[in-house]
Order: C-alpha cells, then sequence, then structure tokens
C-alpha cells in the first residue's frame, strides 16, 4: 500500500493540480487488472486506446485514475492528468517497488540483430568474474542461475520494475538487459540510470510499428542520448549507423569492431561449424576523458570459442568490451589482467537457445537454428553458413515470415534467403490473424523468375521442415530460420506448441530422397 501523494511528488509529466489524500493498494495500466483501491493508468496505445477503459476500472474498484486527457469521474476518484501517462507510468512503477534500478548495476543493449546473444555473454563474463549477475531477455530472463520466463524482449514497465526488484532482493549485482526500440518509444524504461550501453548493429524491422526507418533508428538512439556522464557507451563502427549513436551522449564514448580497429577490436582467424578462431585487441587512449583511462594496448591471441557465424564474433565483442568497462577505471596492472581473464572467458562461451543452435542429422548433414527475422539477419546468418558447406552438400533454408507484422520486410527475407542458399522452403513463422498462403505469396511473388525454381512453398511448417530434411544431401546444411527459441506457433489467437529443434531432432534419422 502506498499513499497517493508520496507516489506522485515530483512525477515527470504531471500536471499541477490539488490532489485529495488516497491510499492506494494496486497500480495497473490493464483495466482487467483492477481491484478496489488501485491507481488505473491509461494512454492512447498502438492498437487501442486506454482512455476507453476507465469506466470498467472506476466499475472495478479504481480510486484514482491518471489520464492523457481531461475525463469526467464520480467525485470520490481522483483524476490526475499526464503529458505522457506512459512515461508517469514507468516512474510510478519505479517507486511502487522502491526504485530498485538504484541498487543494481545495469548495462542496456540494443540493436536490430545479436541483443539476445550479447547480453547472454555480457551475463556469462560477470558470472565468470565473480558477480551475480541477472539477464533480462527475448529468450528468458536469469537471476544468477535462477531461469525465469520471459515474455516481451523489454517488459512492460510494472513486470520490468517487478523483476528488478527482485533481482536486487536475491542479490544480484549486475544486470545485462535487452532494450527495444518500441520499449524505448514507449518510455517503459524511463527512470532507469544505465551504467552503459552497447549497440550492435540496425537494419529493417519493426516498421510496422515506427512506420520509417528514421523513427525506428531515433528510438534506439534514445537509450544513448539519456546516459549520464558517468555512464559508458560504445558502439560497433563496423555499422553505419554506429558512430551516430554516439552523437550528443553525455556518457564516455567506445568503440568496438571485427573489421578495423577500435577501442576493442577482434581479429577473426577462421569460422566453421567447430567454431570461431580469433584475437582480441585493447586499444585505450584515443577516448581518455576526464582521466578515466591512461593509456593501455594489450592483445591476446589463440583463442577459440564454440560460436558458429562470424556475425557471432561482433556479439562476443560487444559483450567482452562491456564487461571491462563495467569495472571502471583501473591502474594499467590491474586493468591488463582483467583483459586477460575476459579474453579467456570469452572461450567458454556457448550458444543462446534458437541461435544457431545446431542438431546432427544422419549422413554428415547438420540442422541450424535460429531466430533470424529480418533481412539482414537472414543475410548475415546465411553469408556465415554458405562458406562452412562442405564439399557435395548444399545450403537448404526453411524461412517464413510472421502474420500481422511488418510486411515489408517479407519480400526482401525471401530475396536474401534465395541469393544465398540452394534450395529455400517458405512456410508459415506465426501466421496469427493473417492467411498463411497470403503471406508465402508476398514473399514468393516478387521474386525474379531465375530463383523461383529453387523455391518450394509448403505452409505446414512441420511439413516444410521434414521436406527440406528429405532433400539435403550428405553433408549438407540445413537452417531453419525465423522462430529460433520459441516453443508455440501462434494461429489465429491461439498458441500451439511448436519447436523447431524438437522437430528437427525427430527428423534426425530421415534419409536423404534423392
Amino acid at each position: 500500500m502506498r499513499r497517493l501523494s508520496e507516489l506522485i511528488e515530483g512525477l515527470p509529466g504531471l500536471l499541477p493540480a490539488a490532489v485529495p489524500e488516497r491510499e492506494i493498494t494496486h497500480l495497473t495500466a490493464d483495466s482487467r487488472q483492477v481491484r478496489p483501491g488501485s491507481l488505473f493508468v491509461a494512454w492512447r496505445g498502438h492498437t487501442t486506446d486506454g482512455h476507453t477503459f476507465i469506466p470498467e476500472a472506476i466499475e472495478r474498484g479504481a480510486v484514482a485514475i491518471l489520464a492523457e486527457v481531461p475525463v469526467s469521474v464520480p467525485d470520490e476518484v481522483v483524476f490526475l492528468q499526464s503529458t505522457s501517462s506512459r512515461l508517469s507510468y514507468a516512474h510510478l512503477c519505479s517507486r511502487w517497488f522502491d526504485q530498485p534500478q538504484k541498487r543494481l548495476h545495469i548495462v542496456g543493449i540494443t540493436g536490430t540483430n545479436g541483443k539476445s546473444s550479447t547480453a547472454y555473454y555480457l551475463y556469462h563474463l560477470w558470472q565468470g568474474l565473480g558477480y551475480k549477475a541477472g539477464l533480462i531477455g527475448t529468450v528468458f530472463c536469469l537471476a544468477g542461475p535462477e531461469k525465469l520466463p520471459a515474455t516481451l524482449t523489454t517488459p512492460d514497465s510494472f513486470e520490468l520494475y517487478r523483476l528488478l526488484r527482485y533481482f536486487a532482493d536475491q542479490g544480484v549485482e549486475r544486470v545485462a538487459m535487452e532494450v527495444s526500440s518500441i520499449a524505448l518509444d514507449q518510455h517503459r524504461t524511463a527512470g532507469i540510470t544505465f551504467a552503459g550501453a552497447l549497440f550492435t548493429n540496425l537494419s529493417h524491422d519493426h516498421l510496422d510499428y515506427h512506420k520509417t526507418f528514421i523513427a525506428y533508428r531515433d528510438a534506439k538512439k534514445r537509450l544513448f542520448d539519456e546516459l549520464s556522464p558517468k555512464s559508458f557507451a560504445l558502439t560497433n563502427i563496423d555499422d553505419r549507423n554506429g558512430l551516430f549513436m554516439l552523437q550528443n551522449t553525455s556518457a564516455e564514448r567506445y568503440t568496438y569492431s571485427v573489421e578495423s580497429l577500435g577501442t576493442f577490436s577482434l581479429r577473426l582467424e577462421s569460422s566453421d561449424l567447430w567454431g570461431l578462431s580469433y584475437s582480441l585487441l585493447l586499444e585505450l587512449g584515443s577516448e581518455k576523458r576526464q582521466g578515466r583511462w591512461e593509456r593501455l594496448q594489450a592483445e591476446v591471441s589463440s583463442l577459440h570459442a564454440a560460436l558458429i557465424g562470424r556475425f557471432q564474433a561482433y556479439n562476443l565483442l560487444a559483450a567482452v568490451g562491456g564487461a571491462f568497462l563495467s569495472e571502471g577505471p583501473l591502474p594499467e596492472k590491474a586493468a591488463r589482467e582483467l583483459w586477460l581473464k575476459l579474453a579467456h572467458r570469452s572461450t567458454t562461451l556457448k550458444t543462446l537457445p534458437g541461435r544457431l543452435e545446431p542438431v546432427f542429422l544422419n549422413q554428415g548433414r547438420v540442422g541450424l537454428v535460429d531466430y533470424a527475422h529480418t533481412p539482414d539477419a537472414v543475410e548475415k546468418v546465411l553469408e556465415a553458413l554458405r562458406p562452412l558447406v562442405p564439399n557435395g552438400g548444399k545450403l537448404i533454408v526453411v524461412l517464413g515470415a510472421g502474420g500481422n507484422r511488418d510486411r515489408t520486410k517479407r519480400a526482401p527475407m525471401a530475396r536474401a534467403a534465395a541469393q544465398h542458399a540452394d534450395l529455400v522452403v517458405l512456410t508459415s513463422d506465426n501466421p496469427r490473424y493473417e492467411d498463411p498462403m497470403a503471406i508465402l505469396a508476398e514473399m514468393y511473388d516478387p521474386l525474379p523468375a531465375s530463383v523461383k525454381n529453387r523455391i518450394l512453398r509448403i505452409a505446414d511448417r512441420a511439413e516444410a521442415i521434414r521436406t527440406a530434411v528429405q532433400l539435403a544431401p550428405p553433408h549438407s546444411l540445413v537452417a531453419i530460420l525465423g522462430k529460433g527459441h520459441e516453443t508455440y506457433q501462434e494461429i489465429a489467437g491461439v498458441k500451439y506448441p511448436f519447436s523447431d529443434v524438437a522437430i528437427l531432432q525427430a527428423c534426425q534419422e530421415v534419409p536423404y530422397a534423392g
């Protein structure tokens, strides 16, 4: 229970008004969860307007309403108005859970691809340094070794702050957190002072929500714009938007690169189905601000990690850089020791479930399940796999596109697959409320006639996977893209149990039918 006056004192976005005192027993933005004594927060959503649910909230017992437009309420109900209900709500949630973020060192990871893997690797590096670490991500959340379910890439503000409070109460010290563009646009993370932020890359995604690429990019940039001078900002300078993310940030700026030299660099020596062989180079000095670092160069070579795909080099490097910067300024000897420890710890990193997760099939064939669901991600995964195909084998790809989501990426995803694969099986992803065959038509029809003889369309995803295995000659790679770690398929509002990994495992003894 909280006093209303304590919750709203100095609340960002709140318009001045005389407010009578109330005892608040619950806080929610979901009218279905309102109970007697609740403070209900309403805003205009992407598809619905929360203001329309205010009468229902009052009927369920709400004693206070916070909204963005004036609304008539009974005399016994307190009405509050905000210029941004989402912003106010995030800060209310922070206060409801006693500002747990202040007890945690939180590093945010944003970008189109690689967020989940980078956050997962950062979590493991911290664990290796002796910290009790937490992870907030798309696949799952972790509090030390304890696995918790994940709902969204970045949870709703109430769930986010409840999770942070749980972390703090369990003795978690450091948190690696995926931060999505939609969460940033909706102020879900408002109130968190990030210790640092990492940028992975930027490509086509979520335009059903953001409408334009510029709006999508600028939403990502908000994470860096809001960093404090005590924070660090680490960006991928091999991405053309990498340096843009650092513009106007108050944080200390650092870079990483696989193609050139950054503060943190990785020289990739080889990449195959057994993993990456690489060297790590640290170059500190050019980014020195406020005496934080002395000039320092250090290199560790002859490293190997069981991570498949060249793009994983970026995720590994970003995580190593983030772990190093989280330690703050160190004397030269201590910094060198830390760099050496992190470099060797990087060799123990394991693939996140559903991120090029291997399933070994008969006849020397390998299935690989990956979450790639954007044109750039499909391109990068297949570019990484193409040179790994053994002599005599083929690269077979199973690919779908989600329903009721960004339609503009469907054809580019199919083109990327057709460009790199020997055979593509187009299939359902999560069709949701769309006709699967209509989605496949949007992927298939724009393709040039020259590649259509290498494209199959099979709406049933399990059948599509089995067919891909049957058509894969010995020593082939079969890439199943789009759903990755997901254990369901959403059709017409129902989530049915479904796992790409489980389907592949059931096909392990299916022979080549050629």
